[in-house]
């Protein structure tokens, strides 16, 4: 399993998921099998985070965490799938089996993230799982978080810092300390604000920040000195009070904690505060005083201290409960403490108290207690009381209660829900499904996919919580139902009759029914498709499911359930090896599907079911389609019954025949013919029959055709009626048909036709072989004939294949080479001018010519040089198409015909509209325009002033090249073409100006415009005059005429230092051909040459030793020497100069 899931790619999805049930099967589970389950949900988490990896990788990643950072920077909103995240993490055993180290290294990473996005209230969650588990490695994330300053909980902050300082290296401390002074200062201006701003009123206060403070510090002393007396003369009347206080609090640090911690109310700013107390004592005609002074002072105004209250019981909750429940209680609006529960992480003690909190608030309302001693009410089991609470108030849900009532209820009804989710939550976590309890309580959509997913299970605990958390969070009973048919159907393992039983068992279609179209698409899209083709029980009850839901009037296809339950039936019956998928996939012939199942035990029982069964085009089969099928496979193959042994001999083979034949009467006449066609022109037929045994097969279906028309015409007769149609005229269609064969079949015998049969050429081979197959039909002896056209093939030989074939197929040769030259002119049309391919359309188009040349020399009138003339002008005057395939069609026809001068006059006229439609289409010209050499050359030299451009230089080449040579002795058209073209290019483009002049010049080597030797001297001097040695060399050294050989060593041994713009491989190359090694001696060129040579003899094809002698015979025995040792691998130590010269001693 470990080397299969391995070698799983990323498309072979499937595999994973049949590992996985494979593994599920062992029951105890070891250790190392739930790894590889592991590694298998592993791979479905990485591509549902992008992550694309092969499970080998992942097998031998030692990095694991890695990993999770590859998910987080797939998509910047990854890191809120925390919960995903650290199920991945247990998955891939990050940090081996330490689940702390685990969890904190990945929370450490989802912090990181998140505050790259500020998202400063995940990075809080993050960070306070961290402290909560005191994973010291995480002093760093909480002090980045603590520090942020768009982060305003100063509170959380300042814990932050706390866990930061405990936990980080000394090097650390004095920053992490001036921090978290700067915080508390800052909580301290917070709290002190707070308690003098409210009461100062006044329409312009400013809270923008301590500036504005400041300007106030007059009015606040002079509002404190007012107050001074009476505050002296409380404190010192309450003296006492404040020691029992103390007292009965034990933690001496109380009163410290709860200074610290004075903070306006959760979420708000400082202004938001101010804001809230405007307008309650503008006028200061109220004493503004602290709750704590509030019974000593008449007619006090006091400021609001939920805030004070709900962070005391925040503070308290975690080690008393009991205090934090009775600072809540103390609250003056009863719904504020929903911001202390929230503010909690939710747990089944946090949501307990959140329900008990306010079922003590109803029952205090509706039956209120004693004030002067504690009402048992308190006493009483928190479970108990808020059961008897919800059961009164769902009781008498209907009564009007009054507004604050209802909202207490409501709030209660809340709480318990959420109790209850939570609840569940934990038993589906405990069910070890990967629920995450937080995220389950909080987000409706994770919940609802949560919900379905465990709808698929075959575990009735779970099935049954899936079932309730459905009905309780209002998931349609509908999906979970449907999710888990399909569940069964796809991945349960069950048998066919196991899922029926459980379905039924289940009641899953009372309430399925109630949608047939959705069921129906949903079946259609996710269950058809899992279902084996050849399983027709799963088939079976799948349609019967369709039909008993109703789902068959919203099928849009041609067959119905109903129809399908009728033919799977029955193939389970007769054909239980059948692919029935495929057989009902309209991309698919179904009678390619049925052929390997049909035998003559079934034959008869699925030939009935024919006419349910569609075809590609929607019309249905018809049974003697399926008999025509059968037949075929039986004559070529046999049948255990019928033929019990393969046919192969002739008589074997017509015996076979004469079985196939008694079923003619099943057969349409049509179908007869597909049949015959089958076994007499199939390239099966044509390998394995004589033409003999094709001919007898043949005369006896001609007799049997005879036989059943005549039946046919006796009963048509005997049961006439004016609107039947007379079966005798289809099978006299028929006996045409193979009238036509039995004709053709006598050909073969032709000696034209043995004698490509016969042929040792394959060509000639294949041609005899399609003739074969052809059956003499108009349409195949035309492709075939251009064909062989188009392979060049003489054209008496195509004269004879029209002529062997049999009937009037009203073809010519001629016909054949014109429509062989139309797709010629289609492919140059298209751009195919053969430059890449094997067999190029130019090459195509030379042989066809070649080919009707030859027959008019031989004195044939088939196709002559006007016909081809008249085919190709079209094209060539075509000025939309490129213009060198036009041309070298010219060139073609000019080389092969010889043309009158009228017709030669008539090519020049078409190469030169060619050329210059193509870059000078201003330039208009008739035949007499260039008629002589003179009118030509005229026009070339008005064309070449006004060209200027490398494309204007290049068609001035197609043009010279289109006319015939120019006999001109001194003014020589190429070298007035190359002197504009040095005086015209830019100077940055001196190089490829350079390259394409040699191009120019080896473009008409072994042409009729070939260069003179003074031509190539005079263009050469013209190159060197522009300091383009390098192609100018290369000019001198290819013409392979001493007089240029001795120009080129001249300029050779002026050179006195060889770099790239004076030599390249070519031009050494071009001097070992031209053996001029031994003269390159004494120039800068010898090393390199020598170098060259030693580097690419085998490319080359030079000898080295034949090198070597030549320079022997030249008196340079120590280089001859030093070139053998070199090339026969001495080491470069033992190159001497005496060992050269005692090599070429020995060695020569």
């Amino acid at each position: 399993f470990t080397n299969f899931l391995s070698n799983c790619s990323f498309e072979q999805k499937f595999i994973s998921s049949s590992l996985r049930c494979c593994l599920q099967l062992i029951v105890d589970c070891p250790s190392a099998i739930q790894e590889e389950l592991d590694l298998i949900r592993a791979l479905g988490y990485l591509e549902e985070f992008g992550v694309k990896i092969l499970p080998l990788q992942v097998r031998l990643c030692s990095d694991r965490l890695g990993l999770i950072k590859d998910c987080l920077s797939q998509l910047p909103t990854n890191y809120k799938q925390s919960a995903k995240l650290l199920g991945l993490a247990n998955l891939l055993r990050v940090a081996g089996d330490d689940q702390v180290e685990r969890k904190g290294q990945v929370l450490i990473l989802l912090v990181e993230q998140a505050l790259s996005f500020q998202d400063y209230k995940a990075a809080s969650m993050h960070c306070q799982e961290l402290m909560t588990a005191g994973y010291a490695k995480s002093w760093e994330v909480c002090s980045q978080l603590g520090q942020s300053e768009g982060y305003h909980d100063l509170g959380m902050r300042q814990e932050l810092m706390a866990f930061a300082l405990t936990h980080c290296p000394p090097s650390a401390i004095e920053a992490l300390l001036g921090v978290s002074s700067s915080l508390q200062t800052q909580i301290l201006y917070q709290a002190v604000n707070y308690q003098l701003l409210p009461s100062e009123g006044g329409e312009n206060v400013n809270t923008s920040g301590p500036s504005s403070l400041m300007s106030k510090d007059t009015e606040s002393a002079d509002l404190l000195y007012w107050t001074t007396t009476k505050t002296m003369k409380v404190l010192s009347n309450t003296t006492m009070t404040t020691k029992a206080m103390l007292h009965a609090v034990s933690d001496g640090q109380w009163w410290k904690r709860s200074l610290t911690y004075l903070r306006p109310l959760h979420g708000q700013e400082l202004g938001d505060v101010l804001k809230s107390g405007l307008g309650e004592n503008v006028t200061v005609e109220k004493q503004g005083c602290h709750p704590f002074y509030e019974s000593l002072i008449a007619d006090p105004y006091v400021a609001e201290v939920s805030f004070i209250l709900l962070q005391l019981a925040s503070d308290a909750l975690p080690n008393d409960m009991a205090l934090a429940l009775a600072y809540l209680l103390a609250l003056p609006q009863v719904v504020d403490a929903n911001k202390c529960f929230e503010k909690q992480l939710h747990s089944a003690i946090s949501l307990q108290l959140a329900s008990y909190y306010y079922s003590l608030q109803i029952y205090a309302r509706l039956a209120p207690c004693f004030k002067d001693k504690c009402h048992p009410l308190y006493r009483v089991d928190p479970e108990e009381l808020i059961k008897m609470v919800t059961q009164h108030v769902t009781q008498y849900a209907y009564t009007d209660w009054p507004e604050e009532i209802a909202t207490l209820i409501n709030q209660l009804h809340y709480y318990n829900e959420r109790l209850l989710d939570f609840t569940q939550a934990q038993i589906l976590q405990g069910l070890g499904k990967g629920v995450d309890v937080q995220r389950f309580t909080a987000d409706g959509q994770y919940k609802r996919e949560t919900i379905l997913g465990l709808a698929e299970t075959l575990e009735e605990k779970v099935y049954k919580i899936a079932v309730s958390l459905a009905q309780r969070h209002s998931v349609p009973l509908w999906e979970v139902y449907m999710i888990h048919l399909e569940f069964l159907f796809t991945d349960s393992g069950l048998s066919t009759l196991e899922i029926e039983e459980r379905a039924k068992s289940l009641g899953l279609f009372e309430t399925l029914k109630s949608s047939p179209e959705t069921l129906y698409e949903h079946m259609v899209k996710y269950v058809y498709p899992s279902i084996e083709g050849r399983d027709h029980q799963r088939l079976l009850y799948y349609f019967t499911l369709l039909e008993n839901c109703g789902c068959s009037e919203v099928v849009k296809h041609a067959v119905k359930p109903e129809t399908h339950i009728r033919l799977l039936k029955k193939f389970k019956a007769v054909a239980p090896g059948l692919n029935y998928k495929k057989l009902m996939d309209e991309n698919e012939n179904p009678l390619e599907t049925l052929e390997p199942i049909l035998t003559s035990q079934n034959i008869l029982s699925i030939s009935k079911l024919a006419p349910k069964i569609p075809k590609k085009d929607g019309s249905m089969l018809s049974p003697s389609s399926l008999y025509a099928v059968w037949l075929q496979n039986l004559f070529w193959n046999g049948d255990h019954h019928l033929i019990k042994k393969t046919p192969e001999t002739m008589d074997e083979l017509l015996h076979a025949y004469d079985v196939c034949s008694k079923y003619f009467d099943r057969l349409d006449p049509d179908d007869i013919i597909t049949f015959i066609d089958e076994i007499t022109f199939s390239s099966k037929a044509v390998t394995k029959l004589p033409v003999e045994a094709r001919i007898e097969v043949t005369k006896k279906a001609v007799k049997a055709v005879k036989h059943l028309s005549e039946k046919s015409r006796k009963k048509h007769s005997e049961n006439e009626m004016e609107d039947t149609k007379n079966p005798a005229v289809a099978y006299e269609k028929t006996l045409n048909h193979l009238q036509q064969s039995l004709a053709h079949l006598e050909t073969l015998t032709h000696s034209f036709i043995t004698y490509l049969k016969n042929s040792e050429q394959d060509v000639l081979q294949n041609y005899g072989y399609l003739y074969d197959l052809s059956r003499s039909e108009r349409d195949q002896i035309h492709e075939q004939a251009v064909t062989m056209c188009i392979d060049g093939q003489p054209l008496d030989m195509i004269q004879q294949l029209i002529e062997v074939a049999v009937g009037d197929l009203c073809l010519s040769t001629k016909d054949i080479v014109q429509c062989a030259i139309k797709k010629i002119i289609c492919m140059l049309s298209s751009g195919n001018d053969g430059s890449t391919s094997v067999k190029d359309p130019l090459g195509i188009l030379e042989g066809i010519v070649s080919a009707v040349h030859a027959s008019v020399e031989k004195g044939e009138k088939v196709v002559s040089s006007d016909d081809l003339l008249e085919w190709l002008r079209p094209f060539c005057g075509d000025d939309s198409l490129p213009v060198k395939p036009r041309i070298k069609v010219l060139q073609i026809l000019e080389q092969a015909f010889h043309l009158s001068d009228e017709d030669s006059k008539l090519l020049v006229y078409f190469r030169t509209q060619a050329v210059l439609r193509a870059c000078w289409p201003e330039t208009k010209v008739e035949i007499t325009d260039i008629e002589s050499e003179e009118k030509r050359c005229e026009l070339f030299l008005r064309l070449l002033e006004s060209s200027h451009k490398p494309s204007e230089f290049q068609h001035l080449v197609l043009l010279l090249q289109a006319w015939p040579p120019m006999e001109m002795s001194n003014d020589n058209p190429w070298v007035k073409l190359v002197i504009v073209m040095l005086q015209r290019y830019p100077p940055e483009e001196r190089d490829s100006m350079g390259n394409e002049i040699l191009k120019i010049c080896r473009s008409l080597y072994d042409t009729k415009y070939k260069l003179p030797v003074e031509c190539i001297k005079e263009l050469c001097l013209l190159l060197l005059d522009h300091s383009l040695l390098l192609p100018s060399l290369k000019l001198l050294v290819e013409s392979m005429d001493q007089d240029l050989h001795t120009m080129a060593l001249k300029q050779i041994t002026a050179v006195s230092k060889v770099d790239d713009s004076n030599c390249d491989a070519e031009i050494l190359s071009l001097l070992l051909n031209a053996k001029l090694v031994v003269k390159c001696i004494s120039t800068a060129f010898y090393p390199r040459l020598i170098d060259h040579l030693l580097a690419n003899q085998a490319e080359g094809s030079w000898d080295v030793e034949e090198i070597a002698k030549q320079l022997k015979e030249a008196g340079f025995n120590a280089e001859a020497g030093s070139l053998l040792l070199s090339y026969r691998g001495t080491h470069p130590a033992l190159r001497t100069f005496t060992s050269a010269l005692q090599t070429i001693q020995h060695w020569i």
